[in-house]
C-alpha cells in the first residue's frame, strides 16, 4: 500500500520508493536479463559481439541435427535430467515418508543431509565417488569389489549418482507439504477396503502432486543445467551434456560464441517448457483439501521407528558417506592403492597444498574475498528489491519478481556466456567498461547468482510483516531508509542472516561461472580443486576440497553465532510482541 509521508513533495520529485525501484531494476536488469536476452540473440545475429546486427535467420537453430557432438549432449542432457527428475522425486517421497515414522534422531539427521548435499557443489560429489569407483579406487583396490566400476560408470550409475545428489528438492519440498494431513480421507479409504499401498498411492499421494511435481521440476532443473558432474568426469568416462558442450564451445580454438549461443537456447528452452508444464498441471485440478479437522502430520509415533532409523541411517552411509569419506581417506594416504593402513597413512597432502605460497592458499584467499563482497552487495540489493516487491506499488515490481525467479532457473554456464557477450561487446570498450578478463566479473556474477536467492529468503519472511507498521512510521514522519533501517531491518534480521550466509556459500564454489570468467593467471577456488583432479593430484585435490569446506562452514557457523549473540534480544522468536514493541517504539520516536 502507498504510505503518506508527513512532508510534502515538490512538483516533479521523485518519490523514494520509485528511485529506489529504478537503480534496483537497472542492477537486475545489467546482471541478469540483458546477459539472458544476449545469449538469445546470438543464436540469430552470430557477429553481434564484432558490431554486424544482420540477421542469420534459424539456420544455426538447425546445425543441432547435423552435429553428431550436439546431439548427443542433448540426449544425454534429457536422459540424465528426465531419469533424475523421476528417480530423485520417488528417492526424496519415500525418505520423506521415512522420516515421519523414524524416531527424532532420524528425522534430524535425514534433514541435516538433505542440506548438506544441497550445500555441497556437485563436481565434489562427483570426485568423491569417481575415486571410490575407478579400477585403481577404494572399492576395486582396498574392497575388492571390482563391479564397482561398470555399475557407476554407465548411464544408470550416473543417474543413480545425481538422484543422490538433488533428491533434497523433492525431499524437501514433499516433507514441508506433509506438515499438515487430514486422517479422515486415509480413514475412508481403509474402511472401504484399501490397504495402506493403496491409499498411500490413491489418496495421498495425489493430495501431495502439487509438492510432488515442485520437487520433481527443481530435480529436473538442477540435473540438466548441471556442469559439475561432467567436468569431473572428464578424464574418467566421456559422457557430453549441454552445459559442458557448452562450456568446451567458448574454451576451444577459434572460439565459437555462436555454438554456445546455439547450445544455450536449447537449453532454456528446455528449462522454459519445463516450468510451463508444471504451472500447466497444477491449474489442472484443484489442490486446496485442508480443512477444519487438519492436524499437524510432523512426526507419526511407529512400532518400528528403529527400523525405518537405521533405513535412513544406511541412506546417509551411501548418499553421504560415500563420497566425502572417500575423499577424506584418500586425503590422508600416499598411494591410493597402496590401501588405507598405518604405513600409508600421511598428512602431506595437506602440508603440500597449506604452504606458504601454494596455489590453494592464493585461490581461497581470492575466492574468499570474491564471497565476501558479492555476497554483501547481493544482500543490500535484495533487501530493497524484497521491500520494493512487499510493500510499495513501484510500477515495474513485476519485472523484478520475474527476473529474480527466472534466475534461479537458469544453469551457470549460460550466466557465464551471457557475461562473456555483454563485458566483452566492442562498444563496452569504447567506454572503458571492458570487464572481460578482470576479476571484477566475477563478482558481478557471484551477485547475479545470489541475488534471486537471497531475494527469495527475504521475501518469506517479510510476507509476515503487517503494511500497517511501515505505514505507520511513514505518517509520523520516519523516511525512508529510517523506516528500513529501525522497524524492517530488526524484524527480518534472522531471515537477513540466512540470506547472507546463503549468498556467501553459493559463491564460493560455483565451478561453472569461475571456470568461464576467471581470468588467466588468476586462481580460484573451484578451477584449482577441479584442475588438480584433472591431472591426477587426487591427495592434493581431496585435501584442498576439504580444507576449504571446513574453513567456509566454520565462518558461516562463526557469523552466525556472533551475529545471534550481537543481538539477541532481535533474534528471540519466543517474544511473539517483539514486533508490536519494535514498531511503537519507532514511531513514538519519530
Amino acid at each position: 500500500m502507498p504510505f503518506a509521508l508527513s512532508k510534502p513533495r515538490r512538483i516533479g520529485q521523485v518519490k523514494p520508493d520509485t528511485a529506489m525501484g529504478i537503480v534496483i531494476s537497472l542492477i537486475l536488469l545489467v546482471l541478469v536479463a540483458i546477459p539472458m536476452a544476449l545469449v538469445v540473440v546470438q543464436a540469430f545475429m552470430p557477429g553481434i559481439l564484432q558490431g554486424d546486427l544482420s540477421f542469420a535467420g534459424l539456420g544455426n537453430l538447425s546445425e543441432l541435427f547435423h552435429r553428431r557432438l550436439w546431439r548427443v549432449s542433448l540426449m544425454n542432457s534429457l536422459y540424465l535430467a528426465g531419469y533424475t527428475a523421476l528417480f530423485g522425486t520417488l528417492m526424496g517421497g519415500a525418505l520423506a515418508l521415512i522420516r515421519q515414522q523414524c524416531s527424532s534422531m532420524g528425522s534430524t539427521v535425514l534433514d541435516l543431509c538433505a542440506w548438506t548435499m544441497l550445500i555441497i557443489p556437485s563436481f565434489i560429489i562427483a570426485q568423491g565417488w569417481i575415486l571410490f569407483s575407478v579400477r585403481s579406487g577404494i572399492a576395486a583396490q582396498w574392497l575388492g569389489a571390482t563391479w564397482v566400476y561398470d555399475a557407476v560408470f554407465s548411464p544408470p550409475g550416473l543417474v543413480a549418482i545425481m538422484c543422490l545428489k538433488n533428491y533434497p528438492f523433492a525431499y524437501l519440498a514433499i516433507t514441508a507439504a506433509m506438515q499438515w494431513h487430514v486422517k479422515e480421507y486415509q480413514h475412508a479409504a481403509r474402511l472401504c477396503g484399501a490397504g495402506p499401498l493403496r491409499t498411500l498411492i490413491t489418496v495421498r499421494a495425489p493430495l501431495l502432486l502439487p509438492a510432488i511435481l515442485s520437487g520433481m521440476v527443481l530435480v529436473f532443473i538442477d540435473t540438466l543445467g548441471d556442469f559439475g558432474l561432467p567436468a569431473a568426469l572428464a578424464t574418467t568416462y566421456r559422457f557430453p551434456t549441454l552445459p559442458y558442450t557448452i562450456f568446451t564451445a567458448i574454451n576451444q580454438s577459434p572460439i565459437r560464441f555462436d555454438l554456445a549461443g546455439v547450445l544455450s537456447v536449447y537449453l532454456m528452452f528446455i528449462l522454459v517448457a519445463a516450468v510451463a508444464l508444471y504451472l500447466w498441471l497444477l491449474r489442472c485440478s484443484r489442490f486446496d483439501f485442508l480443512t477444519a479437522k487438519a492436524e499437524s502430520g510432523h512426526k507419526l509415533p511407529s512400532k518400528n521407528g528403529w527400523l525405518f532409523t537405521a533405513v535412513a541411517l544406511g541412506f546417509i552411509a551411501i548418499a553421504l558417506g560415500v563420497p566425502l569419506g572417500s575423499s577424506l581417506m584418500v586425503s590422508l594416504t600416499e598411494s591410493l592403492g597402496a590401501g588405507f593402513v598405518g604405513s600409508n597413512l600421511t598428512l602431506a597432502n595437506y602440508q603440500a597444498v597449506l604452504q606458504r605460497g601454494s596455489v590453494l592458499r592464493e585461490a581461497l584467499g581470492n575466492s574468499l574475498q570474491i564471497a565476501v563482497i558479492a555476497a554483501t552487495a547481493s544482500l543490500v540489493v535484495a533487501f530493497l528489491a524484497a521491500y520494493l516487491i512487499t510493500f510499495s506499488q513501484f510500477y515495474l515490481n513485476g519485472l523484478i519478481n520475474v527476473i529474480s525467479t527466472i534466475t534461479l532457473a537458469v544453469p551457470g554456464v549460460i550466466l557465464g556466456v551471457g557475461f562473456i557477450f555483454l563485458w566483452n561487446h566492442p562498444w563496452l570498450g569504447a567506454l572503458g567498461l571492458n570487464l572481460y578478463g578482470h576479476p571484477f566479473l566475477l563478482v558481478l556474477a557471484a551477485m547475479a547468482g545470489a541475488i534471486p536467492i537471497a531475494i527469495r529468503i527475504l521475501l518469506g519472511a517479510m510476507g509476515q510483516i503487517p503494511h500497517s507498521f511501515m505505514a505507520a512510521a511513514a505518517l509520523q514522519g520516519a523516511g525512508l531508509w529510517r523506516r528500513l533501517l529501525t522497524i524492517l531491518l530488526p524484524l527480518t534480521l534472522a531471515a537477513f542472516l540466512s540470506a547472507g550466509l546463503a549468498s556467501f556459500g553459493s559463491s564460493v564454489f560455483d565451478l561453472a561461472v569461475t571456470s568461464i570468467l576467471h581470468p588467466p593467471g588468476y586462481a580460484v577456488l573451484p578451477v584449482v580443486i577441479d584442475r588438480m583432479f584433472q591431472q591426477g593430484l587426487y591427495g592434493e585435490s581431496t585435501a584442498s576440497t576439504l580444507i576449504a569446506a571446513t574453513l567456509t562452514l566454520c565462518l558461516i557457523q562463526t557469523t552466525q553465532v556472533s551475529v545471534r549473540r550481537l543481538f539477541k534480544h532481535l533474534l528471540q522468536t519466543r517474544q511473539a510482541d517483539a514486533p508490536n514493541k519494535l514498531a511503537s517504539a519507532e514511531v513514538h520516536h519519530a
